[in-house]
């Protein structure tokens, strides 16, 4: 476990709406050290349990436990060109411990810090008024990029539900039947399960024990087509493709309809144009976009694809990113917190 604080520079981030506004489901905020103000958040991501927290020109991180990632991880077979060096053990910390820039580097893959975000918010707020309107509150939202079967199993889990249930039923899936990374205050952290456990034929019925609903057979269904199709390959091959395709190949998975459909290419395979249209964006759309779909009365399929249609064209290659700063802006509870962080320095720049 790190004792203290490493630093990462880069650019401005708003960890608040970045972590918890709805492309995750497994950061929470942590108080560290009694500070009831402290912008810290507790969470799991690459098989390690991290505290984060920003500056005005870092991100500072500690890493509270870790397991090692099996041959054919995402950040090996995806993402990372580099596989992670071989840790060592210490007699302060019986676990593994990697380099610190082993650390940074998932840090700066996550949030996609070689993104000049800065240069898009001008791009995008160029585009159009009403991002330029909301980007002034919600400035420096990063898109993750997630391990792909954490969000395809997280955003079945997020089929008609809020976040905080979403959130819940994840955690779930993680204690049930994810590997333990550690105890931290009193809590267990797991990692998120792969596919091949979820599989199994038992789950289903196991999830509908734990009030999982409908979404027990999407997910035991769902990882078990994966499997079949070859597993965290088969998600190299989707980024391979291009985004049109990649789409349509998700969509044959049970209970992935277009929008968890379109999370996946935009969260995890590096299609940043993919729009997932819920009913926020559908009345984002409406009222700033396409107001000839006043008259519509459903987001049929039509519907979906002219939204996307028209953000990709306003917004271009990113779109999707563009769309998740709009998203954020269109959730009641940050625009109850959107004096927070970064946004409220970038207001006084301005």
């Amino acid at each position: 476990m790190s004792s203290k604080w490493i630093s990462l520079s880069c650019s401005p981030i708003q960890l608040s709406t970045t972590l918890t506004g709805g492309q995750s489901f497994r950061w929470k905020r942590y108080n560290t050290d009694g500070d009831t103000e402290s912008k810290s958040f507790i969470g799991v991501m690459a098989n390690c349990l991290w505290l984060l927290k920003e500056t005005d020109t870092t991100v500072q991180f500690k890493v509270l436990g870790e397991l090692p990632y099996p041959t054919g991880n995402k950040f090996s077979i995806v993402r990372m060109k580099v596989p992670p060096p071989k840790p060592t053990k210490t007699k302060r910390n019986e676990g593994l411990l990697y380099a610190d820039e082993y650390y940074k580097s998932l840090l700066r893959s996550y949030f996609r810090l070689d993104v000049d975000l800065e240069k898009h918010y001008e791009q995008w707020s160029a585009a159009h008024s009403h991002f330029r309107d909301e980007a002034a509150r919600f400035y420096a939202i990063r898109m993750l990029d997630q391990e792909p079967v954490e969000n395809l199993f997280s955003f079945i889990c997020s089929q008609n539900n809020h976040i905080t249930r979403i959130s819940s039923l994840v955690e779930k899936l993680c204690s049930m039947y994810g590997p333990e990374i550690c105890q931290f205050e009193g809590v267990t952290y797991h990692s998120f399960p792969d596919a091949q456990r979820l599989s199994s034929p038992e789950v289903e019925g196991q999830l509908r024990s734990a009030s999982f609903g409908y979404r027990a057979k999407f997910i035991q269904k769902s990882a078990a087509e994966v499997v079949a199709n070859g597993n965290l390959e088969w998600f190299h091959q989707l980024q391979e493709l291009d985004y049109k395709a990649a789409h349509q190949e998700l969509t044959k998975l049970t209970g992935i309809g277009p929008k968890v459909a379109d999370c996946i290419c935009l969260m995890s395979l590096n299609h940043l144009e993919a729009i997932p249209v819920d009913t926020h964006v559908y009345q984002i759309a409406k009222l700033h976009y396409l107001p000839g779909l006043k008259a519509a009365k459903s987001v049929t399929a039509k519907v979906y694809n002219e939204i996307g249609d028209k953000f990709r064209e306003v917004y271009g290659d990113l779109a999707g990113w563009a769309q998740t700063v709009l998203f954020c802006s269109d959730l009641a509870k940050f625009k109850e917190n959107a004096d927070d962080g970064v946004a409220k320095k970038r207001r006084k720049k301005s």
